[in-house]
């Protein structure tokens, strides 16, 4: 029987408090959270203390993790999990929204840490800086701010991702940024 794991924002929220599902493969502590999508049946899993993740799609062999491993940095190629239990692969997580994004960034898999930046609009005098590829004259009205994003060591993710999920309840209301 599924469980069903309920995020709730509040007003300051001081950490998220879940149901976790599973043992973690990384830490040995239960700290998995598993996410199915109704339509598809499409099985999520997460260690909320290690940032790695996985989904039915990254079955060992499957054409999927090739196609993933094309787009992603070699740090997430470098540090992936293969788990013989699951017969699936696991990377690092990246969670972007509207709001803000958190990624691991390093140069490898000793030497990299969590990085959350929030998207911000820029003034009218930096947007000549991010101009729209093939839009001549159109300029991009937000950035991913990379450059003040907060660090958290490797070892750390449970805080970036409750600072994330802060950050998320704080401004969910923000009008999504739909320039292309």
């Amino acid at each position: 029987m599924k469980k069903e794991n309920k995020v709730e924002f509040v007003k300051e929220p001081k950490g998220i408090n879940l149901e976790y599902d599973d043992l973690s493969p990384f830490t040995g502590n239960k700290c998995v959270l598993i996410e199915a999508d109704e339509k598809t049946g499409m099985e999520s899993r997460i260690c909320m203390e290690s940032g790695m993740t996985t989904t039915d799609r990254f079955s060992v062999g499957s054409r999927a993790i090739e196609q993933y491993e094309k787009f992603v940095p070699q740090l997430y190629r470098d540090t992936k999990f293969v788990d013989t239990t699951l017969n699936q692969v696991w990377y690092l997580s990246t969670m972007r929204t509207h709001i803000a994004c958190l990624y691991a960034q390093g140069t490898n898999k000793d030497n990299y840490d969590w990085r959350l930046a929030v998207v911000r609009t820029l003034e009218e005098a930096e947007k000549e800086k991010y101009p729209v590829e093939g839009k001549p004259g159109e300029f991009h009205t937000h950035i991913v701010d990379v450059e003040n994003a907060q660090i958290y060591s490797k070892n750390d993710f449970k805080s970036a991702i409750d600072e994330f999920y802060s950050i998320i309840g704080k401004n969910w209301d923000q009008p999504v940024n739909t320039e292309k």
